[in-house]
């Protein structure tokens, strides 16, 4: 009876378009009160708890720097660095899209920030060089999603605030998988380019010279925030701080294209942004502690074990997992719940905590381009105006690209490992 209770308020809230962090704290509250023995303070407490980390100060410190360079000027100079270099190619707008949004992911740690930045400046360009509409949208959607995968990532932040995997290990971790996945990308765009017989535009030395002049700044921030974490000059919370002041001093007086009306605006829409973040951060944390007091992980520890038999099927079976969870949530949600309970048999199995943080990454990226929730096709949907269906169309050939690189990835750990060691 309690089942078909529940169940039938977590349809109604779905069928209301209710958003995720509402659902995950009905859930849990309904959980509590009906199998539960937990004082209400319990579960603040709790939620407190989880949000009061100074390691989640990153978090909002990345989104705002990530907002203040789409609005500026800083995204602008990295597309067309990438259109001079590569302009010449056929595909050569695909593939500078591709890197731009590799570069722009390396400053803003997040993918739905990545897609919009690049994206809005890409997308008339590629339509202006007769790219098929089809395929502009799907290299940039997907593009844009490797905007959790290249560091800093928010959700790399959460799974070792999660797992306790040591945060710098995982962003070093990242880089290699990163590139890999975004050549795969890239390899896809050139097949499709070469099948269309894609115009190109005419290479001069002398307009790669200036775009990277002009570009220095833009190019300087990635260095500025990766090589002071790697270099062990400041921690990750301090490298997002350094990066969202670099970013409002050249936008405000080297580029001199924001006003400080716009830092203020751009503030207040990181806001709403890292609300939504840290409200679901703070639901999926009630929901975990429900599944701790009822030994759920150890019963799924126990239950895994009877098929699992090696790390390479476990490997598998996580795959699976998040891929089936990305269809119906968000990575951060997804980290949250399913890390602490496939955490004991990771390392029953020896699987590489850092290792095992990359494939969560990626395999959850691939859930932001997959339907029913998938987010960057929702971004991609609102941004460029087109139907959801026609979006997410267009994101197939290159979302099994990501796909060949998560296979890639979980069975070759040396391949997220071999800078980390």
């Amino acid at each position: 009876m309690e089942a078909i209770i529940v169940i039938t308020l977590l349809l109604i809230l779905i069928a209301l378009g209710a958003q995720l962090f509402l659902i995950i704290g009905a859930l849990s509250l309904i959980l509590f009160f009906l199998y539960g023995d937990v004082e209400l303070f319990s579960l603040i407490k709790t939620m407190f708890d989880t949000v009061n980390k100074s390691a989640l100060l990153s978090i909002p410190l990345y989104v705002f720097a990530g907002a203040v360079m789409s609005r500026g000027e800083i995204a602008k100079r990295l597309i067309d660095l990438a259109m001079a270099a590569f302009g010449w190619l056929k595909g050569g707008l695909a593939v500078g899209a591709v890197l731009a949004c590799v570069f722009f992911a390396a400053i803003s740690g997040s993918s739905p920030v990545t897609l919009i930045a690049i994206g809005t400046i890409m997308y008339p360009a590629m339509m202006k060089y007769g790219y098929p509409e089809k395929m502009s949208l799907g290299v940039l959607t997907v593009s844009g999603s490797l905007g959790i995968l290249i560091p800093p990532s928010i959700p790399m932040i959460i799974f070792s605030i999660v797992t306790g995997a040591d945060v710098n290990k995982l962003f070093i971790a990242g880089i290699i998988p990163g590139v890999i996945t975004a050549l795969l990308i890239i390899a896809m765009a050139l097949i499709f380019a070469s099948k269309y017989n894609l115009q190109t535009q005419p290479f001069y030395v002398k307009d790669l010279g200036n775009s990277f002049l002009r570009s220095i700044p833009a190019l300087l921030m990635p260095g500025l925030i990766l090589g002071g974490i790697y270099s062990g000059i400041y921690n990750v919370t301090e490298a997002a701080a350094v990066g969202a002041v670099y970013a409002i001093l050249i936008e405000l007086f080297y580029f001199r294209q924001m006003k400080l009306n716009d830092i203020a605006d751009t503030l207040y829409e990181s806001v709403i942004v890292l609300g939504i973040i840290f409200i679901i951060i703070a639901m999926a944390t009630v929901f975990n502690y429900f599944l701790i007091l009822q030994d759920v992980p150890n019963m799924l520890l126990e239950s895994m074990q009877g098929f699992i038999t090696s790390q390479t099927m476990f490997l598998v079976v996580t795959m699976l997992l998040l891929l089936i969870v990305g269809l119906f949530m968000d990575s951060i949600s997804a980290i949250l719940i399913l890390a602490p309970l496939l955490l004991p048999t990771a390392m029953m199995y020896e699987v590489d905590l850092i290792h095992l943080g990359v494939v969560f990454i990626l395999g959850l990226e691939i859930g932001y381009l997959t339907p029913p929730v998938g987010v960057n096709l929702f971004v991609s949907a609102g941004v460029f105006d087109k139907p959801f269906g026609k979006i997410v169309v267009a994101s197939i050939p290159y979302a099994i690209m990501v796909f060949v690189a998560l296979l890639l990835i979980a069975f070759f750990p040396q391949i997220s490992l071999m800078l980390v060691k």
